[in-house]
């Protein structure tokens, strides 16, 4: 799935209600690229021991990392024609990332991480935003992604943007959770 605008990043301004929102946080979302990908492995690292490390193992989650967040997987993800990958950063580092694309089963959300330092400030609603924005101009009407069920943190977040749970689905551990998305009057 080609990204709308590769060229081109979009700054925002971020002013909310967070007690951890202090001054605004200006930061850019754009294309990822190979050179984010030490900061991408870092986000990543953070975010998955702070959110799994109820459920999982350090080293179980170590072992995942070291696979899915490798130089060469996230070199094949950022190169990936058939799905888009984007980040936050602000002044050349990665605060968070997501990635979308169809893998045969429909438009899906594959991941959407911020660094924990970060996290409630808008950064994983401005992502999954550009995301969507996407996704409606190829056409989808919906999209679906997968949590694992004790992510409370991320189930509660997911359904705040609209996400409804969808049981039937589930696989596992693995719950299915799907959004329509509004499409843009004719």
């Amino acid at each position: 799935m080609p990204y709308i605008g590769r060229s081109q990043s979009q700054r925002f301004v971020v002013v909310g209600q967070s007690k951890n929102l202090q001054k605004p946080l200006e930061y850019d979302v754009r294309p990822g690229r190979r050179a984010d990908i030490a900061g991408i492995q870092a986000v990543s690292r953070a975010s998955w021991h702070k959110a799994y490390k109820h459920i999982f193992s350090t080293e179980s989650i170590d072992a995942f990392l070291a696979s899915a967040y490798g130089r060469v997987s996230l070199r094949a993800a950022i190169g990936n024609r058939r799905a888009s990958f984007l980040v936050a950063a602000r002044e050349g580092r990665v605060l968070g990332f997501c990635q979308f694309g169809d893998r045969g089963g429909g438009p899906e959300l594959f991941r959407l991480y911020v660094d924990p330092r970060w996290w409630s400030r808008g950064i994983g609603r401005r992502l999954l935003s550009h995301a969507e924005m996407q996704l409606t101009a190829t056409g989808a009407r919906r999209y679906f992604l997968t949590v694992h069920r004790q992510n409370e943190r991320s189930i509660v977040f997911y359904a705040k943007q609209g996400f409804i749970h969808q049981a039937a689905r589930d696989r596992g551990d693995e719950w299915y959770m799907t959004k329509v998305l509004s499409q843009p009057e004719a």
